[in-house]
């Protein structure tokens, strides 16, 4: 199981690599405000992919109470529901902000981002180097933000996997 934060949904779904999530890690937990967020673009590709994950019953919603831990302003509610969830179920996080990593390492919660679940695709043979790369490109194009250091390095980490 991992709790979700919006961004690694947005960008999965985008790419049609939502269901890496389920093949992963079997389920996939949302704090409903990050539900909410995502779903403000009604017929998004990212709505229509995470709707379709729900219905298929390993993505599931659940309403969060925020952790003592972490009330601050730096975060926003969805990142602060996220780490709370992952907190009280002892889960994996997938969130992007490092900011928030950071918040959750306070509550010993793993936290990682988006490209780790492409990473970790790949090496499970889910998808083929070319489509983690290209997804990374494609990524990118939407706005995605990485620095040329972290981009470099997954560019080498799915270049050493072994087939």
């Amino acid at each position: 199981m991992i709790v979700c934060d919006s961004s690694p949904l947005i960008m999965l779904a985008k790419e049609g690599l939502l269901s890496l999530l389920k093949k992963c890690f079997q389920k996939a937990v949302i704090p409903k405000s990050v539900y909410e967020e995502v779903t403000q673009k009604r017929n998004s590709t990212e709505v229509i992919a995470l709707e379709k994950a729900i219905k298929e019953g390993w993505a599931v919603v659940e309403e969060v109470e925020d952790s003592p831990a972490i009330k601050t302003n730096v975060l926003n509610l969805g990142e602060r529901d996220a780490i709370s969830l992952a907190a009280k179920h002892k889960s994996m996080l997938l969130i992007d902000d490092d900011s928030a990593k950071k918040y959750a390492s306070l509550l010993n919660v793993e936290s990682h981002g988006t490209l780790f679940v492409i990473y970790l695709a790949c090496i499970r043979k889910f998808i083929e180097k070319e489509e983690a790369i290209d997804a990374l490109e494609d990524m990118i194009a939407e706005g995605f933000y990485i620095s040329t250091n972290v981009y470099r390095r997954f560019i080498e980490a799915i270049n050493s996997i072994k087939r």
